[in-house]
């Protein structure tokens, strides 16, 4: 008759190393998420930041939002030639010094993508704002993106339309972030 094999020393070491690594990595982490600066400490549920009158008013066929870690998108369904309408929320929690430098850093560009010389600031928008495009491409849709912090909560907000209206853009991306950063509680 033969015996079950034991576990080694060596891989019950293991195992009980690795669980304390993991436990000390969750907690630092919990100490790290409590211990940040600012008004929130939680993320927002990003799709409910822009109410559906909104969402059907900029993208008339959109199917909803698609939630993810960080983001929502609120999306026309794909048609053959072309462009599709949407709008992009993304959002990222940090402290108040690393969302005031997030801000510094996009602000001057440091962003692929983006037309060089065309922001501008936006006043009463959180702590600080500001409106960006996309370069244009003829043929292209446009896209006005509107970037603004609260405390220690950066939103980028990105309005893409169907056709190359630049106007139109910037003002469905600014009442789009206007509510958002209404809606955004702590």
């Amino acid at each position: 008759m033969t015996t079950p094999a034991q576990p080694s020393r060596r891989a019950f070491i293991a195992l009980i190393a690795s669980t304390v690594i993991a436990l000390a990595a969750f907690g630092a982490w919990r100490w790290w998420d409590r211990t940040q600066d600012g008004e929130f400490s939680a993320d927002p549920s990003f799709c409910r930041l822009v109410t559906p009158e909104t969402i059907h008013r900029l993208v008339p066929e959109s199917y909803g939002g698609r939630e993810d870690t960080a983001s929502c998108t609120w999306s026309a369904p794909r048609e053959k030639g072309k462009y599709r309408a949407n709008v992009h929320l993304f959002a990222s929690r940090l402290d108040v010094e690393l969302a005031q430098k997030d801000m510094r850093e996009q602000r001057g560009g440091g962003e692929l993508g983006w037309e060089k010389g065309t922001q501008e600031d936006l006043i009463g928008l959180g702590d600080e704002a500001f409106l960006r495009f996309q370069p244009p491409t003829p043929g292209k849709n446009i896209t006005a993106q509107v970037v603004f912090r609260r405390s220690n909560v950066v939103i980028s907000l990105a309005y893409a339309r169907s056709d190359d209206d630049r106007q139109a853009a910037r003002a469905g991306a600014i009442d789009a972030a206007r509510e958002a950063a209404a809606l955004l509680k702590p």
